[in-house]
């Protein structure tokens, strides 16, 4: 139990800039901590970190051993949680990584009726792209993904597949809105909000629009859903998202949903994704149930 509480205080100190900063962070005292430190040195028999007036920095044997820690430590709370269960503790917790886009309009609602009917479970919820998604499984940092574009990777097995239209995402006096508002040259001329390259969503919105001879350059790039969804509503901008993303706005009238022309169908695939190997934990099953039962009811 030392050494495991050891590697808990070292993945600490790799983000810090020194041992008093860590034990800040730890709510111990910075002997305490130095203490570990020496303890999981012996044990490596190597020197990890190096002290300096300027702070610490890690050894090369120090940044070897920071560079496996995170997916050690999760794959032992990941034991942990299944321990519990073989105990009967119908607790713990479970990890989800979801694209942005439909986060609050999929997973929230499924969260919210799984935390009345397992009050004891606890959720940690993260947010990117389809390659964060799939290190995060394999680092065993999250139990399930929904995300777009799922890329092929051995870590992961694809359980749901469904497809989902994006829509151009306007304010409700938009141009676009217009008998010709969606026509090639007129979508060229827009204002866009889109996410950055490093999403698949933007290139599938890239391929689709050079297929159609069509060329669409973002005046802003933004990540954030609350960020793309303030631009169109006070830049006037275009966005790329499912209509359920802005099912909210689209009701009260503060936007509109105008599907892509017929020579530019911008359809994406969400992937509810869990690891391919590691037994998932009582939470973790329970929620992917959830999960796959809302994505079959889901309406395009």
């Amino acid at each position: 139990m030392a050494k495991i509480v050891a590697l808990h205080y070292f993945a600490v100190v790799t983000r810090c800039t020194s041992l008093r900063d860590a034990a800040t962070q730890l709510d111990i005292h910075p002997n305490v901590l130095a203490r570990h430190i020496s303890q999981l040195e012996y044990y490596m028999n190597a020197p990890l970190i190096e002290r300096s007036p300027l702070g610490i920095r890690l050894t090369a044997a120090g940044e070897l051993l920071a560079a496996k820690l995170d997916r050690t430590i999760n794959e032992l709370d990941h034991v942990v949680r299944l321990i519990d269960d073989l105990k009967g503790l119908r607790g713990g917790l479970v990890g989800v990584h979801a694209a942005e886009g439909v986060a609050s309009a999929i997973l929230v609602p499924v969260l919210a009726a799984f935390a009345i009917r397992h009050p004891h479970v606890r959720a940690r919820l993260r947010t990117g792209t389809a390659k964060d998604a799939v290190r995060a499984i394999e680092d065993a940092s999250c139990d399930l993904a929904l995300t777009f574009f799922a890329p092929a990777s051995d870590a992961i097995a694809v359980i749901r597949r469904v497809r989902l239209p994006q829509f151009i995402i306007a304010p409700p006096d938009h141009p676009v809105t217009r008998a010709g508002g969606t026509a090639c040259a007129a979508l060229e001329r827009y204002r866009w909000v889109l996410p950055g390259p490093e999403f698949g969503v933007r290139s599938y919105i890239e391929r689709a629009a050079a297929e159609a001879g069509c060329r669409i350059v973002p005046t802003f790039e933004a990540a954030s859903l609350d960020l793309q969804r303030t631009l169109i509503e006070q830049a006037g901008a275009l966005g790329v998202l499912p209509r359920a993303a802005v099912a909210e706005e689209i009701a009260a009238g503060t936007m509109v949903a105008v599907p892509f022309p017929e020579t530019m169908p911008v359809e994406t695939s969400l992937d509810l994704c869990i690891p391919a190997a590691r037994q998932p934990s009582y939470a973790a099953e329970r929620l992917r149930r959830d999960l796959e039962g809302a994505l079959a009811r889901v309406q395009p």
